[in-house]
């Protein structure tokens, strides 16, 4: 069965001498994989640098769930279009890391084969936008660690967190914490994501 998905990559692996291997986020939250058969050789298919993590693309694929006895089927990519390439994160280094370490750990929480939630697909969205002009990316990454946390069910809220929580992520910049507020949440998530990351 043919699908047709907006999608989010994280992740992309090369596989071969021209092919590669997707992880992507769907919008209800799932991290699936997508197989791009000679996607370094094909213009027509996968032209103009359309499969990069970060990006938003319109996915054309075979779905394999039915066909496959693995709980994490392989599917086949046949098109990929571009939605948004977020291309404000590529004018420095910093907001390429930042966007890069975004998508990368969506890609660990995330299980691949489990529906998450689509609050993790809005997420990142909002986040990847927000990187795009950010003045504060060390900001915009503490309160992104904080909704995800929350999401999670891990959070441990202290009065800066709700702070965080209550936010959208558009408004880090106007967020009236001071500096030792910021490094104290810092500090604090920093420990939490260590923690439910080894699990």
């Amino acid at each position: 069965m043919q699908v047709k998905e907006k999608v989010f990559i994280l992740k992309k692996t090369r596989y071969g001498d021209a092919d590669l291997i997707l992880n992507c986020l769907t919008p209800k939250g799932a991290r699936i994989s997508l197989y791009a058969r000679s996607a370094l050789k094909s213009k027509k298919r996968f032209g103009g640098g359309v499969l990069e993590p970060t990006h938003y693309i319109h996915a054309l694929y075979e779905d394999k769930s039915s066909r496959s006895h693995s709980e994490n089927p392989l599917h086949t990519l046949k098109e990929a279009s571009l939605i948004e390439g977020f291309q404000g994160l590529r004018t420095d280094y910093s907001r390429i890391e930042t966007a890069l370490y975004f998508v990368q750990l969506i890609s660990d929480v995330v299980k691949e084969g489990e529906v998450d939630s689509a609050d993790l697909f809005n997420l990142l969205g909002n986040t990847l936008r927000a990187a795009e002009s950010s003045h504060h990316l060390d900001w915009l990454r503490t309160q992104f660690e904080v909704k995800l946390l929350a999401n999670q069910g891990v959070l441990p809220v202290e009065e800066e967190e709700h702070l965080l929580l209550r936010a959208p992520i558009a408004d880090h910049e106007s967020l009236r914490l001071v500096d030792a507020e910021w490094s104290r949440v810092r500090g604090r998530i920093r420990t939490v994501m260590a923690e439910y990351l080894r699990h």
